[in-house]
């Protein structure tokens, strides 16, 4: 019996040898690299996603710079309440720490520099600069900014392929089609997106990648160079940033565009720019206090 058994023991051997314990071993281990590999992966791509935001909202702030003059304390933490009044949460922001410099126009002009660059760093598809006193109508169009979704989907998914620079709010417009009468601002949900010949107000744009890096160059021309103005004299004294950002997206075959209805306006008070207190612009009646030349926000 012995023999007997032995023999088939054998015989059963000899038939499943292909579940031999080494090889079983060598698949469970085979299993559970694939299985490490794959669950790995799918991490890293979930925090690829995380870590690459579609757009990016900056602001540029002279709260807490040194020597900046007294008006500005606590203005960045006023945005950030005025935000969260809107939209409900805190803002999702990269702070721009503002550039102190004499020259009218230089300091913002050195301040958008350091924005751009760390959003070029960033790899977004939109960015947006705010000045710290840009506030958020109180509409439907403009509350899409509160919520990184709605933004992609209801604000720059219409944003035109040849778009050099849209402005998010400004004033004094000048559209390129004046025989096209103006759309009422309030009560589209989807924001569109008009092109202009000429406008004030820097106090929020949005920039997409693929202008990113030639506005970057303008702005880093004007300020070893100066603008030219209308007249075609370049000046080194002051800067007027739209006049140059108008000119480039000319000579590069792009447009300029300011979003339908607006989505911001400049809260009044003490402006750095003009060593001043200034009335609140809201950019929908063109208010006549905006004609003078230069910097607007």
């Amino acid at each position: 019996m012995v023999t007997i058994l032995s023999g088939k023991r054998k015989k059963l051997s000899n038939n499943y040898s292909i579940f031999s314990p080494s090889l079983i071993v060598s698949v469970l281990l085979l299993s559970s690299s694939i299985s490490i590999i794959c669950y790995v992966t799918l991490i890293a791509m979930h925090l690829s996603q995380q870590k690459q935001p579609y757009d990016g909202i900056f602001v540029i702030s002279l709260q807490g710079t040194p020597n900046a003059d007294p008006h500005n304390e606590g203005r960045l933490d006023d945005f950030k309440k005025a935000w969260r009044k809107s939209c409900g949460s805190d803002p999702e922001i990269n702070v721009c720490p503002g550039v102190m410099d004499d020259r009218r126009g230089y300091g913002l002009t050195r301040s958008w520099l350091n924005c751009l660059q760390m959003a070029r760093n960033m790899n977004l598809e939109v960015t947006m600069i705010f000045e710290d006193d840009a506030r958020l109508f109180d509409n439907v169009s403009s509350l899409n900014f509160c919520d990184a979704e709605k933004r992609k989907g209801k604000v720059f998914s219409d944003l035109p392929e040849d778009t050099f620079i849209a402005f998010l709010g400004g004033h004094t417009w000048t559209y390129a089609d004046q025989g096209v009468q103006k759309k009422e601002r309030f009560g589209s949900q989807h924001s569109q997106y008009l092109e202009m010949s000429f406008s004030y107000g820097t106090y929020g744009f949005a920039v997409p990648r693929r202008s990113l890096d030639t506005l970057l160059n303008t702005i880093k021309d004007d300020l070893a160079h100066g603008f030219i103005d209308e007249d075609g004299v370049r000046q080194t004294e002051f800067l007027s940033p739209e006049k140059s950002w108008y000119r480039t997206a000319r000579e590069v075959g792009k447009n300029m565009y300011a979003i339908h209805p607006l989505a911001v306006w400049h809260e009044g008070g003490f402006s750095n720019t003009w060593k001043i207190d200034r009335e609140s612009i809201t950019g929908e009646d063109d208010d006549e206090s905006d004609s003078e030349g230069g910097i607007r926000g």
